[in-house]
């Protein structure tokens, strides 16, 4: 018996891989006790949820509400436009009323050989309240008193008290440098449009947020669907193994056929582990996409949907022009060169000479007594009445030039950007709207072959039923099927991605699945 064995393991180890392999089987199936008793198949491999935890069942509006709500860019963009209106009421500080006060005392005093022989004292208060109007000019209402001690001039080693009140209402008005309305509201205007670019940002994230769970979301549909037809692929198997293992036990079909769907079978249990291993591994990076929990127990996800064809909508030309006049990218651009003329505005103004015309008018009162001069003062005995006219310039002013220069350059390259935005926007639909028609064709061209594959197995089991064919090329027929089954999905999958990019592209992806960021 020993001198049996050993001469068996010596052919086994002589022959080749396939006949080795066929020496082996019928060996372990003479070592069973019978000839027709096969080794049961390993337990199939345990579940990923057994330590991943429950998958979540959760839809794709469901997703992209949570990613807006907790997308950190969304947040920061939010806070930019907070600051942005910050900002703008910051500006509003130029309609405010200013008052300035001011108390001056200066007392001098004269000596000669130790004796004091000048003796001079004054004491004033005046008190402005002024504001900034639109054309420029600043409108001042004035009050001031002083007190004036100091030797008399008609009477040696006297003093002489003297009060001065007035009140005046002045205007200022520049007639060059910084005249203009325009110029008095430059820094709101500026400031309204930083606000404007960052709704244009926030805008922006919230198109790339959701792009990015979209595309997230049909990586882990296709990931399910995946394991979903290699299980039905799987089962498919199993079920041709039972038929092929009636026939063995019925005589009618070889043993020799059982071998090649066991293995089988093996390789697409191992096929559905790594499939739920990539579906665990989308969902992560689904989690991950719209700010939702990843910890123990709370790591998979589940996407119930119908993948369904689309509908074509727009054609290129069309969809491009939509593109440009959508872009958040183009919108910004705009908002800046607006920006850098106004800049460039201001900077100009600077080159023109200072201007400015003054008038003062209001009543004057004077006594050696303070309430004798005010009564004066509020009698309107006395009128003062003031002008100027103040003209300053600086020679050269290469600085404000220079300012200017490079103020038209950073306009220059603002355009030559945009040119360079339309033509990446223009080169991303084109892509997108091939992506899309070939995915189209591919879903037709994919479905026929699964129609085909499904002829082609019904006609090999047929051939096999009439002992002209073998389990081998059974498997093949079905493996075809499957693989047609999973380039059709792939097809869908590449489908709904394009017209994401297309949606996106055009602006419609945000109102499309509900989305509103204003």
């Amino acid at each position: 018996m020993r001198l049996a064995q050993g001469l068996l393991v010596a052919a086994l180890l002589a022959a080749p891989g396939v006949a080795r392999a066929d020496l082996l089987s019928r060996a372990l199936g003479q070592s069973g006790g019978g000839g027709g008793t096969t080794t049961p198949p390993p337990p199939p491999p345990e579940d990923l949820s057994a330590w991943s935890g429950p998958a979540q069942a959760i839809t794709l509006p469901d997703l992209l509400q949570h990613a807006v709500r907790n997308a950190p860019s969304l947040a920061s963009a939010r806070l930019d436009i907070a600051i942005a209106e910050a900002q703008i009421e910051q500006t509003y500080s130029r309609d405010d009323w200013a008052v300035r006060a001011e108390l001056l005392v200066n007392s001098s005093r004269g000596y000669q050989a130790g004796i004091v022989f000048d003796r001079q004292t004054r004491v004033s208060f005046t008190a402005d309240v002024f504001r900034r109007f639109a054309g420029g000019g600043t409108l001042n209402f004035h009050a001031g008193s002083t007190f004036d001690r100091g030797p008399s001039f008609a009477s040696a080693g006297e003093t002489t008290n003297n009060w001065t009140d007035d009140i005046s209402v002045g205007f200022t008005q520049p007639l060059m440098r910084g005249r203009g309305r325009w110029l008095f509201d430059a820094a709101e205007r500026r400031a309204t449009i930083v606000r404007d670019g960052a709704v244009l940002s926030r805008r922006l994230a919230a198109i790339d947020a959701v792009q990015t769970v979209i595309s997230a979301y049909w990586d882990l549909v296709l990931a399910e669907r995946q394991v979903a037809i290699t299980q039905q692929s799987l089962a498919l198997a199993k079920e041709r193994l039972r038929i092929t293992t009636l026939g063995n036990e019925g005589g009618k079909i070889p043993r020799s056929e059982i071998p090649a769907v066991q293995q089988i079978i093996a390789t697409r249990e191992e096929d559905v582990l790594a499939g739920e291993l990539a579906v665990l591994d989308r969902s992560i990076a689904l989690r991950r996409a719209t700010g939702m929990p990843i910890a123990a127990n709370a790591l998979g996800l589940r996407v119930p949907t119908d993948l369904v064809e689309l509908a074509i909508k727009g054609d290129i030309a069309d969809l491009t022009e939509r593109a440009f006049a959508a872009s958040p990218e183009l919108a910004q651009l705009a908002k800046n060169d607006m920006t850098t003329q106004i800049d460039i505005e201001v900077t100009e103004n600077g080159l023109l000479p200072r201007l400015d015309a003054a008038l003062s008018l209001g009543p004057v009162g004077q006594d050696e007594k303070f309430g004798t001069a005010l009564k004066n003062m509020a009698t309107f005995k006395s009128i003062g009445v003031s002008g100027s006219l103040i003209l300053e310039h600086n020679l050269g002013q290469e600085n404000v030039r220079g300012r200017a220069r490079e103020l038209r350059a950073i306009r220059q390259k603002l355009e030559v950007n945009a040119l360079d935005i339309r033509a990446q926007i223009a080169q991303t639909m084109a892509r997108a709207v091939a992506q899309r028609e070939v995915a189209r064709r591919r879903v037709t061209l994919s479905q026929r072959a699964i129609e085909l594959a499904n002829e082609n197995i019904k006609i090999e089991t047929d051939r096999f039923n009439l002992g002209k064919s073998t389990n081998f090329d059974v498997l093949n027929r079905l493996e075809e099927l499957r693989q047609s089954e999973l380039r059709k999905t792939s097809a869908l999958i590449d489908w709904h991605k394009a017209e994401a990019v297309v949606q996106a592209l055009t602006g419609d992806i945000l109102p499309a699945y509900g989305i509103s960021v204003e």
